[in-house]
Order: structure tokens, then C-alpha cells, then sequence
């Protein structure tokens, strides 16, 4: 059983041990600034987890569970105050007391406490699952924010590409290559990548409260940037390694084991909770026979109340208890699977964007560009080219955030980081390979 005044070191120990991180025993609606992060040179990811843990108001409030479970440890090891009861010395009645010591506080003691106990290292391990949930909420808000920046950079990337080609058709206008209507489309597309700018702009402020809400920060220390990153390389050990390591390691599957002990022992509490067993001491004032003292005991014969209702009560508890262990190791194997499915099929997208679909699709719109320049293309196939540059470059930021969520809620399943190694997963060979792209003219033409 767990000693008295551990409940906030013990959760702290264990979400160093599990993140790296510690949490804050500050006063409430007091924000706190871990040592280590700074602001102004961009919010990593393990920064914010950081923050989070030291300021989340939701989360604060829930490790104050853990003080209400040790409150309940203390209480079961009390020990049920004596009781006294005395006779007046009036008229011809002399002085009379009695002493009853309830007997029963001590038999029932270890089980209370041992019932309290397990209760106890219930709330705990659920608190750190907690911290664990909070700790993916973050990485998911993080990616969100991350990705809202970089697609805003990428539409200020596409406005310059849209400009490009808007004022190239006007050169070709002016020598008289093409129409007015051609170039009003340009013009149009131009307008409508400036609009998606807007857009995106709006999406990083929203993404940047959501974070900001989990870390627990005040309006004013808003202003913060994200940067979307590889997530650090990791090995990719098989779907029954990660199952197994993630019954060993979740929180909530030792909380449930914990429940089931301690529904165990309050069943077993319950089966001798009608016990009443009193020594008694009982003595009087001096009588017609002298001083009188000695002696007793007082106990409930149990014929009609052997705490029936309580048994049955107790042991549907222990039986509901067990069946919600199953319930959970259920939960886990589901969530480790589909995680992991995620995860890697997160990375084998990810390596096809960016090993094939980008590069050949980057080629193909400089080809449409100069080609357009030169007058030597149709507008057509230079906004096609673009468009399909511009959306695979969109799909590979896409991508890169699916796997950062992908990992932070496989991490989350597992209850722990991913071993580290290498993220290398090979390619698969493609039935349809992609074609080669050729040039609508000569590169000559362009000397």
C-alpha cells in the first residue's frame, strides 16, 4: 500500500519516466513557463508538451483525484474511536461507567487498507494514462498548427507561381500570342491563390488556439510559430511486439488489473462487514457491596443480517470489474493495430511522394513554364502541370502530418516511446510505373 504524501511525486515520476517531462505544483490559474522553452525562436513539439503539462487547468484538476484516493487510504487504516458511557451518581444510584472497544476495527483493517490501497494505484495509473492522452492531444494540436504554417507558405509559393504565369501572359498578350480571355484566366487564378492565402491565415489562428488552450496559455502569448518536421526516425518492430509491450505498459491496463484487486478485496470485506465485537470494561462507585469492576464483551448475533445485499453488491462490483480488464485489453489491442497500420502506411505514402510523385511532377511544370514562356505551350497544360505540382506538394504536407499524428497515437497506444532506429521502409514496386515526362519542344529553343 502506498505511503501517505506521495501524490503528486508519484504521478510526476511517472510521466518523467514516460515523456521526459515533469509537471508544475504551482498555485491555480498560475501560468507557468518552463525553464527551457523559449517562444521567440519557434514552439518545438516537446516544448509545448512541456507547457502543457506544467499549466493544463483539465489536467491539474485531475491530479487532484489522487489526493482525494490517498485521503481514503488514511481514512480505512483509522481505527473506530472507543466508546464510554457513564450513570449519574443520583438519589440511591451510584456511579457507573462502561468502556466498549470495537474489536472488529482491528480483524477488518487489512482489508480496508488493502482494498484503499489497490483503489489507490487505480486513480494513479489512470492520472498517468491521463497525463499519456494529454500528451497526444498536444502532438496532434502541434502537427495542426505546423501544417497550417507550412500550407500558408506553400499558397505564398503558389501566388508567385500564379504571378509568374499571369505576368507572362500579359507579355505574350502585348506581342500579340494570345487572347484577352487566356490572359483574364491567368489573372483569375492569380486572384483566387491571394484569396486562398486568406483562408490559410485564418486556419493558423484557429490551429493556434486549440494549442494554446491545451497548454494553458493566456491570450497574449499567443503569438508563437510551429515548424512541420520529420518526426524522429523510429524502428517498426511487429504488430504482436507492440501488442505485447503496450499490456505491459499502459497505465489504464494496470489501472484495471488494480480495480479487479481492489473489487476483490472489498468482496471479501463484505462477507465480514456485519461483524460487531466489543470488549467490554464496565466498573461502579462504591455500593452495598463495595467497588465493583470487571470485564466484558458485546457482540450482534448474526441470524437475520449477515450483510447479504452487500455480498451480492460486492460481487457483481468484482465481476464488473473484470469484465471492464477484458473491456480495456480489448481497447488496447484494437488501438495498437489500427495505429499501427496507420503509422506505416503513413510512411510508405510518404516515401512514394517524395521519392516519385514530387520530383516528377516539379519537372514537368518548370518543362510547362518554359514551354509557355517561349510560346511553344498551351495554357492548358501549364495550369495542369501547376495545379498537379502544387497538389502534390499539398498531399506531401498532408502526409507528413498524418505521420505525426499517426506516431503520436501509436506512442499513445503503446504507452511509451518508439524504440529508436531507422525509418526505412522500401517502396513497393509499382504495377503501373509512372511515365517518363517529355518536353513539348526542344530544350534549344530556350537558349
Amino acid at each position: 500500500p502506498p505511503a501517505p504524501g506521495r501524490s503528486r511525486s508519484r504521478i510526476d515520476c511517472e510521466l518523467v519516466s514516460r515523456t521526459g517531462h515533469s509537471i508544475s505544483c504551482e498555485p491555480p490559474c498560475t501560468f507557468v513557463l518552463p525553464h527551457d522553452v523559449v517562444f521567440e525562436d519557434g514552439l518545438s513539439e516537446e516544448e509545448a508538451i512541456a507547457t502543457a503539462l506544467a499549466n493544463n487547468s483539465t489536467f491539474q484538476a485531475t491530479l487532484t483525484q489522487l489526493g482525494m484516493a490517498e485521503g481514503d487510504y488514511v481514512q480505512a487504516g483509522l481505527l473506530t474511536n472507543p466508546n464510554f458511557s457513564t450513570f449519574l451518581p443520583l438519589s440511591a444510584k451510584q456511579w457507573e461507567w462502561k468502556l466498549f472497544v470495537p474489536i472488529e476495527a482491528f480483524i477488518l483493517r487489512p482489508e480496508r487498507l488493502a482494498a484503499t490501497g489497490s483503489q489507490y494505484e487505480t486513480v494513479a495509473n489512470q492520472l498517468v494514462q491521463n497525463g499519456l492522452n494529454l500528451v497526444r492531444d498536444v502532438r496532434v494540436a502541434h502537427t495542426e498548427l505546423a501544417l497550417a504554417i507550412a500550407q500558408r507558405e506553400l499558397a505564398a509559393d503558389a501566388v508567385g507561381i500564379r504571378r509568374g504565369i499571369a505576368e507572362i501572359s500579359e507579355k505574350r498578350l502585348n506581342r500579340g500570342d494570345i487572347g484577352e480571355l487566356e490572359t483574364i484566366t491567368t489573372r483569375v487564378d492569380a486572384l483566387n491563390a491571394v484569396a486562398l492565402e486568406g483562408l490559410l491565415d485564418q486556419r493558423i489562428v484557429v490551429a493556434r488556439s486549440r494549442l494554446a488552450l491545451l497548454m494553458g496559455m493566456p491570450p497574449e502569448n499567443y503569438p508563437f510559430s510551429a515548424e512541420l518536421t520529420r518526426p524522429p526516425a523510429a524502428a517498426a518492430p511487429e504488430v504482436e511486439t507492440l501488442i505485447a509491450q503496450a499490456l505491459a505498459n499502459r497505465p489504464d491496463a494496470h489501472a484495471a488489473q488494480w480495480s479487479v484487486d481492489s473489487a476483490a478485496h472489498r468482496a471479501e470485506l463484505a462477507r465480514r462487514q456485519f461483524l460487531r465485537f466489543d470488549f467490554v470494561a464496565d466498573a461502579n462507585a462504591k455500593g452495598f457491596k463495595g467497588f465493583e469492576a470487571g470485564p466484558g464483551v458485546r457482540f450482534d448475533i448474526p441470524i437475520f443480517n449477515r450483510n447479504q445485499g452487500g455480498v451480492m453488491r460486492a460481487d457483481a462490483e468484482l465481476a464488473q470489474a473484470m469484465h471492464l480488464r477484458g473491456a480495456t485489453h480489448e481497447q488496447i489491442v484494437q488501438e495498437v493495430r489500427a495505429s499501427a497500420a496507420e503509422w506505416k502506411q503513413a510512411l510508405d505514402q510518404l516515401a512514394i511522394l517524395e521519392s516519385r510523385v514530387v520530383p516528377a511532377l516539379s519537372e514537368a511544370q518548370e518543362l510547362a513554364e518554359k514551354g509557355y514562356a517561349a510560346g511553344g505551350a498551351d495554357y492548358l497544360l501549364v495550369l495542369q502541370t501547376t495545379s498537379q505540382y502544387l497538389d502534390a506538394r499539398t498531399r506531401l504536407l498532408d502526409q507528413l502530418a498524418a505521420l505525426r499524428r499517426a506516431r503520436a497515437e501509436l506512442e499513445r497506444s503503446l504507452g511509451a516511446t518508439l524504440p529508436p532506429g531507422l525509418e526505412e521502409i522500401p517502396l513497393p514496386e509499382a504495377e503501373f510505373p509512372l511515365p517518363e515526362i517529355e518536353a513539348p519542344f526542344p530544350d534549344e529553343e530556350f537558349e
